[in-house]
């Protein structure tokens, strides 16, 4: 199995990673590390944060928004059960279809 990285431990490796290419750059430029790689694990930590973020928000809008559908929901089972008992009441059993009941009693 792959080992898992959360994604703050992975933005503080990113973050570490281009901080030690700008301090070392003496060393790892002998490998091809330079500024404009840091530059671009800088780039890619900020828009994956931003993204994350944007994810979060999402989320919890999703979580409102199923919380308020859900309450919808349940109002309009608990209106349409009163208006169908009403129904049954006043109108004769053979015309309920009429109403979309299809009940026998």
């Amino acid at each position: 199995m792959g080992s898992y990285t959360s994604l703050a431990q992975q933005l503080t490796d990113a973050r570490l990673m281009a901080e030690g290419i700008k301090k070392r750059a003496d060393v790892v430029s002998k490998v091809g590390l330079d500024e404009a790689k840091a530059t671009e694990i800088e780039s890619l930590s900020q828009s994956l944060a931003a993204l994350d973020n944007e994810q979060e928000e999402l989320k919890a809008l999703l979580k409102t928004k199923t919380a308020e559908l859900s309450a919808t929901q349940k109002k309009l089972k608990e209106v349409m059960g009163a208006t169908k008992k009403l129904v049954k009441v006043a109108v004769d059993q053979s015309d309920w279809l009429t109403f979309g009941i299809g009940d026998k009693k």
